[in-house]
């Protein structure tokens, strides 16, 4: 195989040596578009040399200089080629490094190296994490391209991604090369343009404060920043280019050009990896006919609330995998008939879960039949259709008549007491005896067979195996374990209950509330499970790493998630922990029992039970988070499964976007990467869309309505660049420095540099001073689906760590909910 590869000699063949980016250009160059000239050095070149360095092969150093020397000498761009860039889902925009201006053989030989070791920058590291891109099997491809002399360049979206009707071309540009309009360093001009005619339908003048040509930065002078930089007829030819690129590709590109001596040139032509504003309206319209066929016939309402802290967004294959933990025949089924209730066998698979534009909910209507086929109670509807806001902790109501009508409801009435009496005593029974047995028999059995699975030569089993691994694991973990795991939630939920009705009359019920809570911390699970304990003992060096992961390695960050990797298999993350873990206050003590006693005035025989019930209250706490621990010992399992699965069929990343149901196709030797593309697209679709906290089957059209401005809120406007709605602390920072561990905020700073990519990733929204709508940074943002606005001078000044604000990214909209 080679080592270089001229654009004339790339084919579709050539894929695995050029990159994503290198089999663009060779191809497009090919088919007769004006590319500039240049070649590749190929991805056999980077396993070869990137260990000891290019200065090691006398032979292939002379071949680059050779190479270069054909395309006349002179200055050239040196741009990374990595063999996931440029892919249908996943653009890797900025991330990996480009040089202009290179000229002579040894820079030309340090630009090389320089590409090379920026697969692995944190920028990279941290888009490949987010985007659950495998990172095994990467290799770096280096273009070598001869320099166009711009004039002005930019980038253009050959379909604008806010035209539903597909008529309009968008384009943003600045002076001199179109690396100050891909890295966000200025507010391009923007051009709406006719795709059919070239005309430009609407400009918008930038603020154009530098330029780059060469490799050289300089300041534009102030006449010529009030200047548009391209003209009516070199947009004409800039839409003719977009038309030919579209023709050849048979879709929508994102093409990055340069306009020099009155002709544009193709720089890069690369997939679309976000939805336009037809596609995302035909999603939103897919899921609200979705939901109106779950609906309830007398209505329904959907919660973000419970499943969704753990598991806010899941990918395909999680929700999938998952569903059997929450199904009515799956792990909750199971619990639920153990305990002595009989959920409505009509569910099946279904749960008390709908999945809402990518997001878990509740379903209230379906929630009661998890217990029921004619449950005795229901959630208040129109309670919470008059004060929403209470649906955020939905509390059933018992209702004997709920479902069968006030006569025969009253009939049933003896019934539904003597059902409920008996579920609360199956409750009560089991519990009594459970914790003994499940810290000494249950739990170890489990852990052991999951460590021993871990432990096996997952490379030695076929494909067939690794599939049937996976279902087996499925069961045993989601089901057959689940079913005694999430019982001690039950129980802990009884225990807080019985203390709580303990206090409520000699307390009040706030006091008898908060005095629960007092008693419920230092609640803690048994030491082999206790993480929050070992956490505290690593930070000081208490336990080691080896010590700390050889227990708690098969956990991770958001841990639910199937596509998150585990500590054992990052144990750099540990970092975070331990710096998370410095100055954070311990724990606090638990109230002792007899002060409370005290202070209820609880005295002889009745003390002695209500301390017996604070420490069953404490126990099943404590095995509550046991029981996830050992629980995700056998997720730990299925997910080391589909990670061979991808490994081995070279998938990216692409299985988290599959779900089992795809697996027979897969091992069959199907192509299920233009699949994976397309739900991997939808789902950064469906989590643009807005929905609100609390949905009803009455309005289902609040799916994409942009949210109602917070009251009083002084609201700042700027450009849109990605559509969708968060409210979260504002994190102001200048410079692309370390972010809080627990993320969560809106990142405000001065650009969409890739160099902030690392912070995109924990934060919620994204505000920036500049940037325009084809930056880098705003097609990672919305890669990401984060909801961004830029165009805001001096943001960074006007807004402050701290603040609450909302970011609306589709009406571009920064509005300071508490000024603080």
């Amino acid at each position: 195989m080679p080592d270089i590869l001229h654009f004339a000699e790339i084919t579709d063949a050539s894929a695995a040596l050029v990159g994503g980016k290198g089999l663009s250009l060779g191809k497009t160059a090919g088919a007769g578009l004006p590319v500039p000239s240049g070649f590749v050095v190929t991805t056999q070149a980077y396993r070869r040399l990137v260990e000891r360095g290019i200065g090691s092969d006398a032979a292939f150093a002379r071949a680059v200089a050779g190479a270069y020397d054909a395309l006349g000498g002179g200055p050239v761009a040196v741009r990374s080629s990595a063999t996931a860039e440029d892919a249908a889902d996943t653009s890797f925009a900025g991330q990996q490094e480009t040089i202009l201006g290179v000229q002579g053989h040894d820079a030309l030989i340090d630009a090389i190296e320089r590409c090379w070791r920026s697969l692995f920058t944190a920028r990279a590291v941290a888009y490949r994490e987010k985007q659950n891109v495998d990172a095994a099997g990467l290799a770096m491809a280096v273009v070598v391209q001869k320099l166009v002399p711009a004039e002005a360049a930019g980038v253009l979206f050959t379909r604008d991604p806010l035209d539903a009707d597909g008529k309009r071309m968008l384009a943003e540009a600045s002076w001199g090369l179109g690396e100050v309009v891909v890295s966000g360093r200025v507010q391009p001009d923007r051009f709406t343009l006719d795709r059919a005619t070239g005309a430009v339908l609407s400009r918008a003048l930038g603020s154009k404060a530098v330029r780059v040509d060469g490799g050289a930065e300089s300041h534009v002078p102030a006449d010529q920043q009030r200047l548009f930089c391209m003209s009516d007829g070199a947009l004409s030819q800039l839409v003719e280019l977009g038309r030919k690129v579209e023709a050849y590709y048979g879709d929508a590109r994102d093409i990055e050009w340069a306009f020099a001596g009155g002709a544009v040139h193709l720089l890069q032509a690369r997939p679309i990896t976000v939805a336009g504003a037809a596609e995302r309206e035909q999603a939103r319209a897919a899921v609200i006919a979705d939901l109106r066929a779950k609906a309830d016939p007398r209505g329904t309402a959907w919660v973000r609330y419970n499943l969704s802290e753990v598991l806010p967004e899941p990918t395909p294959m999680t929700w999938a995998v998952v569903g059997r933990l929450l199904a009515a025949d799956g792990g909750f089924g199971a619990m639920n008939r153990d305990l002595g209730a009989k959920p409505d066998p009509a569910l099946g698979a279904q749960s008390g879960f709908d999945l809402v534009a990518g997001r878990p909910m509740a379903n209230l209507s379906r929630l009661p039949r998890m217990q029921f086929a004619r449950p005795p109670f229901e959630y208040p509807l129109g309670l919470y259709r008059k004060e929403p806001h209470r649906a955020l902790d939905p509390k059933p109501a018992l209702n004997p008549l709920a479902g069968k009508g006030c006569f025969f409801g009253i009939l049933a009435l003896p019934g539904t007491v003597l059902k409920l009496t008996k579920l609360m005593s199956t409750t009560k029974k089991q519990s009594d005896t459970f914790a003994v047995k499940f810290e000494g028999e249950t739990a170890p059995a489990f852990a052991a067979r999951a460590r021993a699975a871990l432990a096996q030569d997952w490379a030695k089993l076929d494909p067939a195996a690794l599939v049937s691994e996976l279902h087996a694991w499925t069961d045993l973990t989601l089901i057959d374990f689940a079913r005694h795991s999430l019982k001690p939630t039950v129980f802990a939920d009884l225990a807080w209950s019985e203390v709580f009705e303990v206090l409520k009359p000699k307390l009040g019920e706030e006091r008898a509330r908060a005095a629960v809570g007092e008693l419920s911390l230092g609640a803690a699970p048994p030491d082999a499970a206790n993480l929050p304990g070992a956490v505290r003992d690593l930070a000081p060096g208490r336990v080691t790493r080896a010590e700390f992961l050889e227990k708690f390695g098969h956990r991770g960050t958001n841990e639910m998630e199937l596509a998150q990797p585990r500590w054992g298999e990052t144990p750099q993350e540990l970092d975070k922990l331990v710096r998370g873990a410095h100055g954070r206050a311990h724990t606090p003590a638990a109230v002792d029992a007899d002060k409370i006693a005290d202070e209820a005035r609880i005295g002889g025989p009745f003390r002695d039970q209500f301390k017996a019930k604070v420490l069953r209250l404490r126990t099943f706490l404590g095995l509550r988070e046991a029981g996830k621990h050992y629980l995700l010992m056998g997720y730990a399992v299925i997910r080391r499964a589909l990670v061979e699965l991808d490994r081995r069929f070279g998938l990216n990343g692409g299985i988290w976007f599959l779900t089992p149901a795809d697996l027979p196709d897969l091992i069959a030797g199907k192509d299920l990467s233009a699949k994976a593309a397309a739900a991997r697209k939808l789902r950064q679709t469906h989590l643009s869309l807005e929905v609100p906290a609390v949905l009803f089957s009455d309005d289902l059209d609040a799916i994409g309505r942009p949210l109602p401005a917070p009251p009083g809120g002084n609201q700042l406007d700027g450009v849109p660049l990605s559509a969708g709605v968060a409210e979260g602390p504002a994190l102001v920072l200048t410079e692309p420095t370390a972010a809080p561990p627990d993320g969560g905020y809106v990142l405000v700073c001065p650009s969409t540099d890739p160099a902030w990519v690392p912070l995109f990733v924990h934060a919620k929204a994204l505000v920036m001073e500049t940037g325009g709508v084809l930056s880098h940074g705003a097609i990672v943002a919305r890669e990401f689906g984060l909801p961004a606005v830029a165009g805001l001078p001096n943001v960074t000044e006007r807004l402050k760590t701290g603040q609450m604000v909302r970011v609306d990214g589709g009406r571009g909209t920064v509005t300071v909910v508490d000024a603080n």
